[in-house]
């Protein structure tokens, strides 16, 4: 059976098996039973303070039981939510809330301070004890259930509007390429305002399977995590590549029994080599998923890595188009996305929706396709592999430079970790920043490496060596930042 809604399997794994555990948090089972009523006391609270159908209801709160607890709610009551990093600047925070105008804000007490005080709000305790609603509101597959907002690490942020229908379509879709089911225990480790939690809640509800939330405490302590994941038996790890990186550098992986991982997915950046061949030794018997995807698609294409393709120098391939996507190649090399799992468009701004889309017919048919902005090459089978951001795109002295290329070649240098490749603002040179081991890596041997590799105007012409890379709070990596940071210094 077809479900319309996203919060409806909850309902549904609540009647057929209530006791089931849907959430582990902080070492407490909740149980399918007890989220469904905490989501239906988050809809009664939010009908109450007159939410209606069609309204938007921003969270602001560290992820926990109650913050899918009130993501249920909000659908529940026919209206949108939309996640604020707990992290945001004051400034951000009402950037988005002037943005997209919500009813109600529900947060926790420490909170409440940074909140503008003419915006209405409820604590996400007092919602969860509230009066129940006895049934959902009317509702169709394209309402709206969620906006989120980009990381803001360029621009203004941009919020992607997702409905019931685009939300599902990814949720099913992935809980079959996972073979998810009621025995998995899966990572809740992404914060709620990065679209990799969309897997983690809804197609791990799904599924029956449990949603194992990871306190930020431990998230950010590589060493407590893999204990966490080790104690908890998770099955089902998704994250970003820099917290993989992290639980292999600093995540006591000897001491640590990870036997229970069958699955290890990554997303949402570029998954270094090196960092890939590392895995596969430390995690053998595990599957390794490389999913891509930028937000406005959902995860839309997977490389299902065999350990014969892990030789810890190869780019990482981002794989065959997952089931119901329609991927195409166009003239210029960009990837496009077609699926009902792609977002209706970018929230007020017609005109930035209109260019994100282009018709193309398909099957004889006319198909809104996503302009992903991603340069790719397509193999006979079918695999596409990265070439870079048709943005990240450069002219050098006349000469056209892949910045994601040069930072590839930069992370086979045995002293190199990670490297991230800018443009000066002068136009003149490439500038790179470079983790690793800093005491021992030089300019001189860098600049050597990559001309060994690539033609001389692809040599940056600067490196700074950083004890790590900026990070946004998604933990991708933030070029503007260490731009910045770096202006700011040169001028002191």
């Amino acid at each position: 059976m077809t479900v319309d809604f996203l919060d409806s399997p909850v309902a549904n794994w609540s009647a057929r098996k209530p006791n089931n555990t849907a959430v582990r948090f902080q070492s407490a089972d909740y149980s399918f039973a007890a989220l469904d009523r905490a989501a239906n006391s988050v809809a009664g609270h939010l009908v109450a303070k007159g939410v209606v159908p069609g309204d938007r209801v921003a969270i602001y709160a560290a992820k926990s039981f109650h913050t899918i607890a009130a993501v249920l709610g909000v659908l529940r009551v026919g209206a949108a939510y939309v996640p604020i990093d707990p992290a945001a600047p004051e400034e951000r925070i009402f950037t988005i809330l002037s943005d997209c105008s919500p009813k109600l804000v529900l947060t926790e007490p420490a909170r409440t301070r940074r909140l503008p005080e003419y915006w209405s709000h409820s604590l996400l305790n007092d919602a969860v004890d509230a009066q129940p609603i006895s049934k959902p509101a009317i509702r169709t597959p394209d309402d709206l259930a969620y906006i989120l907002y980009t990381s803001g690490s360029t621009g203004t942020p941009k919020g992607i509007c997702h409905t019931h229908r685009s939300g599902m379509a990814y949720a099913q879709m992935s809980a079959k390429l996972c073979a998810l089911g009621p025995e998995d225990r899966v990572t809740h480790l992404t914060p709620l305002h990065f679209d990799m939690s969309i897997f983690d809640i809804f197609a791990t509800l799904g599924a029956g399977a449990t949603v194992v939330v990871i306190p930020e405490a431990h998230a950010k302590l590589p060493a407590s995590l893999t204990m966490l994941v080790s104690e908890e038996q998770v099955t089902v790890w998704y994250s970003v590549p820099f917290a993989i990186a992290q639980i292999l550098d600093r995540g006591a992986l000897e001491t640590r029994d990870m036997s229970s991982l069958r699955l290890v997915m990554f997303a949402g950046e570029t998954i270094p080599p090196k960092i890939l061949g590392r895995v596969s030794k430390v995690l053998p018997k595990a599957q390794l998923f490389n999913a891509y995807g930028p937000t406005e698609t959902n995860h839309c294409t997977t490389a299902q890595l065999r350990p014969d393709q892990i030789d810890g120098v190869s780019a990482v391939p981002i794989g065959q188009a997952d089931d119901g996507v329609v991927a195409r190649v166009s003239k210029s090399g960009e990837l496009l996305i077609a699926s009902d799992q792609v977002m209706t468009g970018y929230w007020n701004d017609p005109v930035r929706t209109n260019a994100a889309f282009e018709t193309l017919t398909h099957s004889g048919q006319s198909r809104r396709f996503y302009r992903t902005g991603d340069l790719v090459t397509c193999a006979v089978d079918g695999t596409f592999s990265l070439i870079g951001r048709a943005d990240r795109q450069v002219k050098l002295r006349g000469h056209r430079v892949e910045l994601d290329e040069v930072e590839l070649v930069l992370s086979y240098h045995p002293l190199v970790r990670e490297a991230a490749v800018v443009l000066t603002a002068d136009g003149h040179s490439l500038h790179a920043f470079i983790s690793g081991d800093i005491n021992s890596v030089n300019s001189s041997d860098l600049a050597m490496h990559v001309a060994a590799w690539l033609p001389t105007y692809c040599v940056p012409a600067e490196f700074t060596c950083l004890t790590a890379l900026a990070r946004t709070s998604t933990g991708k990596i933030d070029r503007n930042a260490m731009v910045e940071r770096n202006v700011d210094r040169n001028a002191a």
